[in-house]
């Protein structure tokens, strides 16, 4: 397990050490939907703004993240089976760019605009939504680690 630290408050990741899955960046389900995208002025303005909204709702920042490890088959094994990365960032980015097209560069910016409780709440989430992926694709791994 990882334990990760909020304000003295430690959470906890169940860590599998699962081997690294890659995939071609056209299958990525994150690629298509624009979370590398860019986007300036008035479209950036929108976003930071519908970025917001999601996150300072509990239940638009939970159905989007369980979205994430639902449905991005490819971005997710990709992404949370590599162990340098911030997974709990990840989901929070994508779940933006599902809800409103946002690219992960402006989440990173609307990140920093949040209220603290907001921020803590949307990272349990986050990590509920990785311990649930984790837990459905342990049979993934297990067809991997056969040598």
């Amino acid at each position: 397990m990882r334990a990760y630290g909020f304000d003295g408050v430690f959470l906890l990741i169940k860590y599998l050490k699962m081997k690294r899955i890659y995939h071609p960046y056209w299958l990525w389900e994150d690629y298509k939907a624009g979370f590398y995208n860019n986007c300036s002025g008035e479209e950036k303005k929108n976003a930071i703004k519908k970025g917001i909204e999601m996150f300072n709702s509990e239940e638009l920042t939970r159905k989007n993240m369980f979205y994430v490890i639902e449905n991005w088959k490819y971005s997710c094994e990709h992404n949370l089976t590599n162990e340098s990365l911030n997974k709990i960032a990840y989901i929070g980015q994508s779940a933006c760019c599902i809800y409103a097209n946002i690219p992960s560069t402006v989440t990173m910016e609307i990140w920093n605009l949040l209220e603290k409780n907001v921020q803590e709440r949307s990272n349990n989430i986050a990590i509920e939504a990785i311990n649930k992926w984790n837990n459905n694709n342990k049979i993934i791994q297990l067809c991997l680690n056969i040598d």
